[in-house]
């Protein structure tokens, strides 16, 4: 007797019943899935966070700007081999959906962020094209861009001529090792964006200034180092190794991962309830069934594989299309959150994650029915019906 024959028999008696379950569970773990891309726009960036990279911001405000002449004192400090520095802001590519965020860096970017890998002519076409950009791999394939191409950027930020439309060269594509958020990057030269903004205040200021060292146990030495040379200056300097700064700006939204896995423990605690009950009262209603395959013969190891089954199948089945679903719905969202978080999304160790998670709800709602099948009597359970 096919087992997956009973089991699809059995969940389309009631069939309201079972689409209910099912879309609960789609539901659950398309939650799961928004809740999972929101941590790691949160604790993302750690990923690339190295304590060879020091990071200097506004002391009062990170998000206050600080002089471009700040950048030669930083260059003369001991330990530094080689500084960049940050403004930008945010674009489209031909539709307000397309959005994404433009930095702009020095020239010394690449020697500051070693783990951004440009092929060599690449790399010498963006170094001497003032309006060259680079793109991250998986953001030129979602606008369908390739090398050569001029990419016409609408941003809020006004040019000196009035115009909004800031033109690139896409003078590279850009990959790296890390996860596909950091692929979605693009990056132009900040020499184009000093000398085109029309705001006064954009003009020859950064917003962080990055610094590679040497030797990451010397990182507070060589950071305090720097913020000495601007104790009598207004703006003051905060200098950090990257890992630290990090995890300062993780902070001042909370503790992102606590609220996550306690929203989630609630969703999951509720899937749990509903699918046990929904579970449970299937068992009640086959109870006669299940006393007559005792008497055909059939152990009652096999009846409780098959309660197994029919738990692992539902609530997987339905998992996998919850994830799907919301993997597609994390890609539609980061068009709307990915200039603030651009971590922003689901990752492979989520997804592997929600798939352990339905096999264990699937093994952990089926105990009580499994614990019903096995002390079954068949004499009483006839005797009932």
């Amino acid at each position: 007797m096919n087992s997956f024959t009973l089991i699809w028999g059995a969940l389309k008696r009631r069939k309201a019943r079972t689409i209910f379950t099912f879309l609960s569970v789609v539901v659950a773990f398309m939650l799961f899935c928004i809740l999972a891309a929101v941590r790691q726009g949160q604790v993302g960036p750690l990923a690339i966070s190295v304590a060879q990279r020091l990071v200097t911001s506004n002391k009062i405000a990170r998000s206050n700007p600080l002089p471009l002449s700040y950048y030669n004192k930083i260059a003369t400090v001991s330990g530094v081999n080689a500084t960049t520095y940050l403004n930008g802001f945010t674009g489209y590519y031909k539709d307000p959906r397309n959005q994404f965020q433009i930095f702009f860096f020095s020239s010394s970017f690449l020697r500051v962020f070693p783990e951004v890998i440009v092929p060599l002519a690449q790399r010498r076409a963006w170094l001497h094209d003032r309006q060259g950009a680079l793109a991250g791999s998986l953001l030129a394939k979602r606008m369908g861009w390739k090398v050569g191409d001029t990419i016409p950027v609408e941003s809020k930020t006004l040019q000196k001529d009035g115009s909004t439309t800031w033109y690139f060269h896409l003078s590279g594509i850009y990959h790296t090792a890390l996860s596909s958020a950091y692929q979605n990057f693009f990056i132009g030269h900040y020499a184009y964006f000093n000398e085109g903004v029309a705001d006064p205040r954009g003009h020859d200021s950064v917003y962080i200034y990055f610094e590679r060292i040497a030797d990451a146990r010397k990182a507070q030495s060589i950071s305090s180092a720097i913020d000495r040379l601007f104790d009598n200056s207004s703006p003051q300097t905060l200098t950090q190794s990257q890992q630290l700064e990090t995890i300062s700006f993780i902070r001042q939204y909370g503790n992102v991962s606590a609220i996550t896995i306690f929203v989630g423990l609630a969703v999951f605690f509720t899937l749990l309830v509903i699918i046990s009950n929904t579970l449970n009262q299937s068992i009640h209603e086959r109870i006669a069934e299940f006393a007559i395959y005792r008497v055909l013969g059939f152990t009652r190891l096999w009846l409780v594989k098959l309660v197994l089954q029919e738990s692992l199948l539902l609530i997987t089945s339905a998992a996998i299309c919850g994830l799907i679903l919301g993997y597609e719905l994390t890609q539609l969202l980061y068009g709307s959150v990915g200039a603030y978080a651009p971590t922003f999304g689901l990752t492979w160790s989520a997804i592997f994650l929600g798939i352990l998670l339905s096999i264990l709800c699937g093994v952990w709602v089926a105990i009580i029915p499994v614990l019903q099948v096995t002390r079954l009597h068949v004499s009483d359970a006839l005797r009932r019906t």
